[in-house]
């Protein structure tokens, strides 16, 4: 198989995951299995599913904006304090040179974050209109 192949499968597997334990532990917090009405049930898996998708999607979109060089100037304002105590070799680094050898490290292909939480919310919605037509 593709080495490409292969890593986006363990980001899909990863994230799907993550995802199954958020829905575990909101439903073992919320007691899910001791439950009778059937209304609350649904409700309990509704939340389930959208908690830890809307929190992958959040993720996503922080991930995005970081890449996209956003919080470039905060991490350049903490750098240039960090260097007031501790010196480094970059001590005498401009932004414009700090921006630039940061884009030369960004990573890209974190839209499986987006996908995998847009999928997730899919089980969500129809246990929302379960709970509504109970």
């Amino acid at each position: 198989m593709n080495d490409k192949l292969i890593s986006l499968i363990k980001k899909y597997v990863g994230a799907f995951a993550v995802m199954g334990a958020g829905t575990a532990v909101v439903l073992i917090l919320r007691e899910h299995s001791t439950m009778l009405d059937k209304a609350q049930k649904y409700l309990n898996l509704a939340d389930a599913f959208t908690i830890p998708s809307v929190v992958m999607l959040m993720l996503g979109v922080l991930v995005w904006i970081s890449t996209t060089g956003s919080f470039d100037i905060l991490g350049y304002a903490f750098k240039r304090a960090k260097e007031a105590f501790v010196p480094s070799k970059y001590t005498h680094e401009q932004f414009y040179d700090y921006k630039v050898r940061k884009d030369q490290h960004r990573k890209k292909g974190y839209g499986f974050m987006f996908i995998s939480g847009g999928i997730y919310v899919i089980p969500a919605i129809i246990f929302n209109i379960l709970y509504a037509c109970a």
